[in-house]
């Protein structure tokens, strides 16, 4: 047990969201994956185009699912005696104690929680207006069973694992009294791109990785039209060349276009945290080596 003048902390339920999440995943990564080996089988150019885009479509949720399976992964509400402390993937809110006014289980209250958009199971996330009980802010991962934490110009609603343990901890300590009242603090992912965009190396290599793959997709634009095949590869058992269409060059941006996203990301999640910036700047260069090392092998190997 933690002693009252230290935090505690609690997890969000998160079984149910964790199972869908990575189903999910699964599901668009099998998917794209097998539209991707039907692109590179097809001998026509229009089915090649259009198998490519279907995998690209199918591709785009991806990102988005991983991102709230990570953030569901490293949620975590935090209460000690000075304030109240929500940790959900790149968003964070610091609230002092003293603006805190009641704290209620929703199935104890006669109305119905309208939910946000695109709520599932591991991430009930975003913004609502009830009429009863005015904006209602979710870093919640159950669609039933939801707290209320009522502050003086919101109410948040979260979902403890141990509802009954949370809400005992929690008057415990608003009982207690505060010893040192905190700031209230909101930061979110629109502050953290705009952090990374005012430092000059990470721009400088966000642009330049971008900057590349965009030109290497103008390369290959022009190339295909111009060139009925191209040599892409070596065959070991001829000890040839070997001749691919041309549309195959689509290939080159969209892998330099995902690693460069992935880069993004990851250098991003570095970027914030503290003693790893060399981490995150060497990330963020990295994107710009594959479509350099594209380019380089379309001048040397094609035109």
């Amino acid at each position: 047990a933690n002693h009252m003048n230290d935090s505690q902390g609690f997890h969000p339920v998160r079984k149910q969201g964790i199972l869908l999440h990575s189903g999910a995943l699964l599901l668009v990564a099998s998917a794209s994956t097998a539209l991707l080996l039907y692109t590179n089988a097809q001998e026509n150019r229009g089915f090649f185009i259009l198998y490519l885009i279907a995998s690209l479509i199918v591709f785009v949720p991806f990102p988005f699912i991983l991102y709230r399976l990570f953030a569901l992964l490293r949620a975590m509400y935090m209460i000690d005696r000075d304030g109240f402390h929500i940790q959900w993937g790149l968003r964070s809110e610091d609230i002092p104690m003293d603006e805190i006014e009641w704290l209620r289980a929703a199935s104890d209250l006669p109305v119905e929680l309208p939910l946000p958009r695109l709520s599932v199971a591991g991430a009930v996330l975003g913004t609502q207006r009830s009429k009863d009980l005015g904006k209602l802010e979710f870093f919640a991962s159950d669609l039933h069973k939801q707290i209320l934490i009522a502050c003086r110009n919101r109410i948040l609603v979260i979902t403890p694992q141990d509802q009954s343990d949370f809400m005992r901890v929690f008057k415990r300590y608003a009982e207690l009294g505060s010893l040192a009242p905190i700031q209230a603090h909101s930061s979110n992912a629109e502050f953290l791109v705009t952090t990374i965009l005012k430092d000059k190396y990470s721009r400088a290599f966000i642009l330049g990785g971008l900057a590349l793959t965009l030109l290497l997709l103008v390369l290959v634009s022009f190339l295909i039209p111009a060139y009925n095949s191209v040599t892409l590869g070596f065959n070991l058992r001829t000890n040839q060349l070997e001749q691919a269409p041309s549309e195959r060059l689509l290939l080159l941006p969209v892998a330099a276009a995902f690693f460069f996203l992935t880069d993004l990301g990851f250098g991003s999640y570095l970027y914030r945290k503290q003693g790893l910036r060399w981490a995150s700047y060497f990330t963020l260069a990295s994107s710009m080596i594959l479509p350099l090392s594209f380019l380089l092998l379309i001048l040397i190997v094609v035109i």
